[in-house]
């Protein structure tokens, strides 16, 4: 009789630790293997392409200078790129919140409803293709997914706000011109 009560809590034991190994394994899956989003620093980007929507803005780098595509005669707002640099490209996941397509258009990361970050490097290669949506459920996070990859991850921090594509938001407005006939009435 003893003998087959210790067998019977053996048998449960081992129950048990199968168990437990598997849900380790399950947990695993949804593990951050790496905090950082990107793995390039801002004095290494070349250029940054953001689109959203029919909409698409290229800001390119000229030595220290740095311009939109296409609005060469218009100042790019530094302090929209130094917000870019300290907050877009250091930002970290913070968790792997799905890895699920079907689940793309809730998280806002679907190739019609995100905004689409790709950052270039210096010599012109593709240093990072993210599509980011914003977290509804925590307006502090964004989520974040890889073009071509299906894992979908919550970062530390809300980057969907820099990552405008309208032109007004990264360029200074251009200056006001005179109406004709302002300049002659201020003369007589």
């Amino acid at each position: 009789m003893k003998s087959k009560s210790w067998r019977n809590i053996g048998i449960v034991l081992a129950a048990l630790v199968v168990i437990y190994l598997y849900t380790k394994l399950q947990e695993a899956r949804y593990t951050t293997t790496s905090d950082t989003v990107f793995d390039i620093q801002p004095n290494e980007v070349g250029r940054f392409v953001i689109q959203e929507g029919d909409q698409q803005i290229e800001l390119v780098r000229y030595d220290t200078l740095w311009v939109a595509a296409g609005y060469e005669e218009r100042m790019v707002r530094q302090w929209r790129l130094d917000s870019f640099f300290n907050t877009v490209l250091g930002v970290e996941r913070e968790s792997m919140i799905s890895d699920n397509p079907d689940k793309w258009t809730t998280y806002g990361v679907d190739d019609s409803t995100g905004r689409r970050l790709q950052v270039y490097d210096i010599g012109g290669a593709l240093a990072a293709d993210l599509v980011v949506g914003q977290s509804s459920a925590n307006w502090q996070s964004s989520y974040v997914r890889e073009a071509g990859q299906d894992k979908v991850y919550l970062t530390t921090k809300s980057i969907h706000h820099a990552l405008s594509a309208d032109t007004t938001y990264w360029l200074e407005p251009l200056p006001e011109e005179e109406e004709e006939g302002e300049g002659e009435e201020q003369e007589q």
